[in-house]
């Protein structure tokens, strides 16, 4: 008997600041003094001392795997990949299961802390959202932030799943179990789609189009974030400038602008910004020096490596130029996760999702993908994305000076990260504007 498990592992929408908190109009100048030597009066952060491989480092380690397979644009939810393979690997068993801990970094831990861990995200952002909730109370929505996780269990009524199965995906995973249907195909969709587009907020208005005939279980995952420029780019300062793409092609994009303190850090191969958003929610812009290729920034990043630099930021005064971009991608993951070790799990001769239920023994896992988008403009971002795993039978402040140009006219590197948690939401590259 062949089975398909799916999993949508996550959508995120990353909103912007209102306008209403637009400063009155004023004189600003597009073009200040900037300091343009990158070496002058900054703080560099040394990252050579470390070594290069760090183990238990998924984010970054699924990250570099993406951008060797992906030359170009990409966008990725670390986060949602471990939430949604954290649910398939307490179905798993064996060297199935201990090749899915690997690669999620837990190689050395259990599936117990695995779990405690993806509980203490869910709780904590439920916690973060109610603080927010109270303390918008008064304050006239100051806190706009929003991060939204769903979890969902959908399998056919021919094919039952252990009840100790749905507990520990209940306990760890909050996550919401129903038995369909399956060959009524019309209700079934709908009723996965509806959850799919509620859960996104509308932002992905479904996930799947058809079922196969042999799919007896749906595992997902849904990742919701919301967020407002804490400082908004002004719609006035936006004009058409050049970006440098990869390949040296120069193209016209709507380029934003804005002199601010944000923090700020020098590092060996580039400069990194902090953009902080309306709430405890940042994007870290990595562009590298002229010269140096972001591909090659990416490859030699880690989480401690990415850590050190975070840790080293002052605020600074910055002219920040940040182009506009709304991006749509699709990448496919099952080489990814092989290259981290989980390559059992997609071999329908040695799969072992037996914990799942009594008709998933032999069951593996025949694809898995992500789509996404990103949506960046002078308000904040928006960004969604959604994977699915088929398994067939798966502060200093420093005083006012010149600011320092910080310029984002050639491709570069960006992370959106929670840093109530701590944790990397979204991931992505740029390295071609049209």
């Amino acid at each position: 008997m062949k089975l398909k498990v799916f999993a949508l592992m996550m959508v995120v929408a990353l909103a912007s600041c209102n306008k209403d908190n637009e400063t009155d109009e004023q004189e600003h100048n597009p073009l200040p003094e900037v300091i343009t030597d990158k070496t002058t009066d900054t703080v560099s952060a040394n990252l050579e001392v470390l070594p290069q491989n760090v183990g238990d480092d998924f984010t970054f380690n699924i990250v570099k795997q993406l951008n060797t397979a992906q030359k170009d644009n990409f966008l990725l939810s670390p986060i949602s990949v471990q939430l949604a393979f954290a649910m398939l690997t307490n179905g798993a068993d064996g060297n199935t299961r201990q090749q899915l801990l690997s690669a999620l970094g837990y190689g050395s831990k259990s599936i117990d802390e695995l779990n405690s861990d993806c509980q203490k995200v869910i709780e904590g952002w439920k916690k973060l959202n109610s603080d927010y909730a109270n303390w918008n109370e008064g304050s006239e929505g100051r806190y706009q932030q929003t991060i939204e996780t769903a979890n969902a269990i959908w399998t056919d009524k021919r094919f039952p799943l252990f009840e100790e199965y749905i507990g520990l995906c209940n306990k760890y995973f909050d996550a919401e179990a129903a038995t369909l249907d399956f060959s009524d195909k019309t209700n079934t969709l709908a009723t996965m789609n509806g959850w799919c587009n509620q859960k996104t907020h509308g932002m992905i208005p479904s996930m799947l189009d058809d079922i196969s005939p042999e799919t007896i279980t749906i595992l997902a995952n849904a990742l919701y974030f919301k967020g407002n420029w804490a400082t908004p780019f002004t719609d006035y300062l936006t004009v058409k400038t050049d970006f440098t793409n990869a390949d040296g092609a120069v193209t016209k994009v709507d380029m934003m602008h804005q002199q601010e303190f944000f923090y700020y850090v020098r590092a060996e191969k580039f400069a990194m910004a902090e953009l902080p958003y309306n709430g405890s929610s940042c994007m870290d812009i990595i562009l590298p020096d002229n010269g140096v290729s972001i591909n090659q920034c990416i490859s030699e990043l880690s989480l401690a490596r990415f850590d050190t630099a975070r840790e080293k930021m002052i605020r600074r005064n910055l002219y920040v130029s940040l182009p506009k971009f709304d991006l749509n991608f699709n990448h496919n993951l099952v080489d990814i996760m092989k290259q981290l070790g989980a390559v059992d799990v997609f071999d329908s001769g040695v799969a072992d999702l037996s914990k799942m239920g009594s008709h998933h023994d032999g069951a593996f896992v025949s694809d898995a993908f992500q789509l996404s988008r990103i949506s960046v403009d002078e308000s904040g971002t928006e960004a969604s994305a959604v994977t699915v795993i088929e398994i067939a039978e798966s502060a200093w402040i420093p005083e006012e000076t010149t600011p320092i140009e910080f310029n984002v006219n050639r491709p570069f590197a960006y992370v959106i990260r929670d840093r109530q948690s701590g944790t990397i939401l979204f991931v992505g590259k740029v390295v071609k504007l049209n």
